[in-house]
């Protein structure tokens, strides 16, 4: 039998495998917890901007679900979706000297010398098809945890080795942090801002599915329109609404503040059949595989005073469950 010829990937230095894709919008990072998307548009009719979050996808585990990750990510490519991780996209538990691996929790591909490279290349290379499309890639209480034992940072190695084989603006968050989201819809300008947080507590939160812990965070914060949180793995959206007295041209009204408090699930399945595992040992029940999208659009407002009927534009928004 004549010899088949073997079939090779050429790879030229200094050339990224995953070009720039073309999108409406751009993102600018100021320090690791402030970053600014600029979303322009010629007009303002039948605007819409989807935003994906994601949190606690733990991609390393094998109990993550990477069919789901992928779904949502192609998703994302096809609604030229803004991809927004708030934390816990690695495991990173099973290095040498951690008190909580297990070989059973460690993927086979992942098992060599070099551990920590291995999940940062391997992670690369799948999210890297869809990096021009990620803005941000926050740090959560796994990446933090690597980061106080090993003085070395997973979140910005991970942002580099996406950025090694992609062109992407993706930055690296903190483990909380603000985005706002600056419309430019022809003449009109029009913003959204949303103050992200991985998350604090443990199994204490269970009966509240975490609501407590977001409403804590509004009694501190202001001028936000949504609050994102994940860590605990449970999902919810709870909508909470502020008064304020405001006065333009010398004309006071009371008006309302809308926030909705967003905590995101998780693409990590550990609960399974229930027979064994940390979680079946503590309880906890099977996590909601849930991610969510924001859908923002632009409605019109209107109010009467004593000069007439008056009316503006202002950024609406949609909360969906990503599954």
């Amino acid at each position: 039998m004549k010899k088949q010829k073997q079939q090779t990937e050429i790879v030229v230095p200094g050339v990224k495998k995953y070009g720039a894709r073309k999108r409406n919008w751009d993102v600018e990072h100021h320090g690791k917890n402030i970053h600014v998307v600029s979303v322009k548009r010629p007009k303002m009719k039948d605007f819409e901007q989807w935003i994906l979050l994601l949190a606690d996808n733990h991609h390393d585990n094998p109990s993550a679900d990477h069919a789901m990750e992928k779904r949502l990510l192609d998703k994302a490519l096809e609604r030229d979706a803004i991809i927004i991780s708030v934390g816990d996209t690695l495991d990173l538990m099973q290095g040498k000297g951690d008190k909580r691996s297990a070989k059973s929790a460690l993927r086979s591909s992942l098992l060599s010398d070099s551990y920590f490279d291995k999940v940062i290349e391997q992670a690369a290379d799948f999210y890297a098809p869809y990096a021009s499309h990620w803005a941000v890639l926050a740090t959560g209480n796994h990446e933090s945890a690597w980061e106080r034992h090993h003085e070395s940072s997973p979140t910005q190695h991970l942002v580099r080795a996406m950025k090694d084989r992609a062109e992407s603006n993706v930055g690296a968050g903190g483990y909380g942090g603000f985005i706002k989201f600056q419309m430019q819809l022809g003449n009109n300008r029009l913003a959204y801002t949303m103050k992200y947080q991985h998350g604090t507590g443990g199994s204490g939160a269970m009966m509240s599915f975490g609501v407590l812990d977001t409403r804590r965070m509004f009694s501190w914060l202001e001028g936000v329109d949504s609050i994102v949180i994940s860590h605990l793995h449970t999902s919810n959206v709870v909508g909470v609404t502020r008064q304020f007295l405001n006065c333009h041209n010398g004309v006071y009204r009371v008006e309302n503040r809308h926030c909705d408090l967003i905590r995101v699930g998780t693409t990590k399945d550990a609960w399974k059949d229930g027979s064994a595992g940390w979680e079946v040992e503590k309880g906890f029940g099977p996590s909601p595989m849930r991610q969510k999208w924001v859908r923002l659009f632009v409605q019109y407002e209107q109010y009467k005073n004593d000069s007439g009927i008056h009316g503006a534009p202002r950024i609406a928004w949609d909360v969906i469950d990503a599954q």
